[in-house]
């Protein structure tokens, strides 16, 4: 992982260089062990910023970047959700090909010149620069050399649309316009930000018309089905803003959140309730292997299998959640084969899994960049405050809570102020009063939905819980807000996370392994084996 991130700023003759050095220091000095490992430490870390340089599809002849500029036509096919907001829908949409080359226009011939024009002479090669089409057609794409693009185009784009008509998920579409490059600036980078998924292109009110349905994967599909027929059903059974705030607690969707609610949540510190995480998801497991007494092993392990597949399917399998997903499998899967679960090993595996499949995610992916600080400070230092914090008593998991905000907080906050440019005074207390709910909160949005799917009275019922667990969030969350003075403006550059971080990961190096969060099938504490 730490070769991804430095990929952002090498190159190839740099690294070309770094290998022959590396080379050198594994090679002639192969009988000395400092040298060696760290010329095969030095290679490692070089694969990964050639897999993170190689994620880009810059180089390729087809790359969708070539053409920003150009009023082009092409047929693709949306591969993600639509992304509907309150004044448009962001569509992403894989090329497929580029449509026919459109008819030259009235007094052309083939090659582009006019009846009048002279024939080129016998042994004249024919120009290499395209022919000019008229302005008011898209024009096809040619590369360098002057000739039609075929085939498939490499990088999906970004269509902003009206809301009507409607899309979905596997429509095969036609659409022309102007194709642009997302916008960067000092304060963001859009293109960074859809580069996180190879979206590099954004095309805005094209023109669209609707060649077919139901040409992309046939599960992702039936999962989003399921998880349009779950926000329906959820919708008929809570008022707003509860409906949007349970959808944004166990979906992640926070587009239809209100403008107010949103900010009070950013502004008290705890919007990080509204995204799917595997620490979220882990208390959720956590929460039901304690009914396991009662139940048995076996009920309360099948029980938390399905809630984690049930997250995930009503989703639609989304990239963060299943990244949650696997960080809660592993801690079930443990806790019932009686083998110690070691939440370090856990988070740096989940996250190196995913960060080799799609290296931008470390660089880009801000919601990666939090969950994955604020699992390790629960890790490190989840169980240190908390055993210090015995004298405070754990009443509705206060003493607990606390712990976990504290050991988060110290982790995320330099992340925060560097990203968003504020600090939250009372961010502490209010995750202490919100936390414990969160569990509850997500449990009962998840089974009252499915209830009401299969039988919306039974369903219903259950929402009556799940409304009086929203109402306390919203009223925690409206009365911080009212405080004046509730966050600061303050500003972090770059150099202080490389100073922060390096820091406190070297303090922490003498951290006893038996204060990491380890679980095994009795909860016994056991010394973690790093």
């Amino acid at each position: 992982m730490a070769g991804v991130g430095l990929g952002r700023y090498l190159n190839f003759p740099i690294m070309a260089v770094a290998a022959m050095v590396f080379l050198m220091l594994s090679t002639v000095w192969w009988s000395d062990k400092r040298f060696r490992l760290a010329g095969f430490l030095g290679l490692f870390l070089l694969l990964g910023a050639w897999r993170y340089q190689e994620s880009f599809p810059k180089q390729a002849e087809n790359f969708i970047g070539k053409y920003y500029g150009q009023k082009i036509e092409l047929e693709g096919i949306v591969v993600k959700d639509p992304d509907v907001r309150s004044d448009k829908v962001n569509l992403t949409v894989k090329p497929t090909t580029p449509s026919p080359q459109p008819s030259p226009a009235r007094g052309e011939g083939e090659d582009g010149r006019t009846p009048t024009s002279p024939p080129p002479h016998e042994g004249e090669e024919k120009p290499a620069t395209p022919p000019q089409p008229s302005p008011e057609l898209p024009q096809p794409l040619f590369n360098k050399r002057g000739e039609t693009v075929k085939g498939k185009l490499v990088g999906n784009i970004l269509l902003n649309l009206g809301k009507y008509p409607e899309y979905q998920y596997g429509d095969r579409l036609k659409f022309s316009g102007k194709l642009e490059e997302p916008f960067v600036s000092e304060e963001f980078s859009y293109k960074n930000y859809l580069a996180r998924y190879d979206t590099y292109a954004v095309m805005r009110f094209p023109k669209v018309e609707k060649l077919g349905s139901a040409q992309g994967s046939k599960i992702k599909a039936g999962l989003l089905s399921v998880k349009y027929r779950f926000q329906s059903v959820l919708s008929r059974m809570l008022p707003e803003p509860h409906n949007a705030l349970a959808l944004g607690i166990i979906l992640g969707v926070k587009r239809s959140i209100p403008e107010d609610l949103k900010n009070a949540l950013i502004a008290v510190g705890v919007s990080h309730i509204i995204v799917i995480s595997g620490y979220n998801m882990s208390m959720i497991t956590q929460t039901i292997s304690r009914a396991r007494p009662v139940v048995g092993r076996r009920i309360a392990f099948l029980l938390s299998l399905l809630v984690v597949l049930g997250f995930v399917a009503m989703t639609g399998a989304d990239a963060s959640v299943v990244r949650a997903a696997i960080m809660a499998m592993l801690a079930v899967v443990a806790l019932n084969v009686g083998r110690i679960y070691v939440s370090l090993n856990a988070l740096v595996f989940v996250a190196g899994l995913m960060v080799l499949q799609n290296p931008k995610i470390l660089n880009f992916d801000v919601g990666f960049q939090l969950s994955f600080m604020a699992t390790a400070g629960l890790i490190y230092l989840g169980s240190w405050f908390e055993a210090r914090l015995r004298f405070l008593p754990n009443i509705l998991e206060f003493r607990r809570n606390l712990a976990s905000t504290l050991a988060a907080q110290i982790f995320v906050l330099p992340l925060l102020v560097f990203y968003f440019a504020r600090l939250s005074l009372i961010s502490v207390v209010a995750n202490v009063l919100i936390l414990w709910t969160v569990p509850y909160a997500m449990f009962f949005a998840l089974i009252a939905g499915v209830s009401g799917m299969i039988f919306l009275p039974a369903g219903k019922l259950l929402a009556i819980v799940l409304w009086a667990i929203l109402q306390y969030q919203i009223w925690i969350v409206e009365f911080f807000a009212r405080i004046p003075f509730a966050q600061v403006a303050v500003s972090l550059p770059a150099a202080g996370l490389l100073i922060y971080y390096p820091l406190l990961f070297w303090k922490l190096r003498y951290l006893p392994r038996k204060n990491l969060l380890i679980f095994s099938h009795d909860h016994a504490p056991q010394e973690a084996k790093i």
